[in-house]
């Protein structure tokens, strides 16, 4: 769940890299969000996705303080 990805980005030490596909999918919704700043690895065939959260937003603290953690 996204909820939990950006709990786990918000108790970790940034940079913090992810490498799951599922991961990765939630990623790019708190990016879209504005909640995280992500790069991504850029799309290569026979390799795994990849990203890197480099920030949390004043948004996505905003959040952080809505959902309570």
């Amino acid at each position: 769940m996204s909820q939990d990805i950006l709990r786990s980005v918000f108790s970790g030490i940034l940079p913090m890299q992810f490498a799951r596909c599922a991961d990765i999918g939630h990623l790019h919704r708190l990016r879209d969000a504005g909640y995280l700043d992500v790069t991504f690895a850029p799309f290569d065939p026979g390799h795994a996705r990849s990203a890197t959260v480099t920030d949390i937003t004043p948004l996505g603290r905003a959040a952080i303080r809505y959902f309570g953690f």
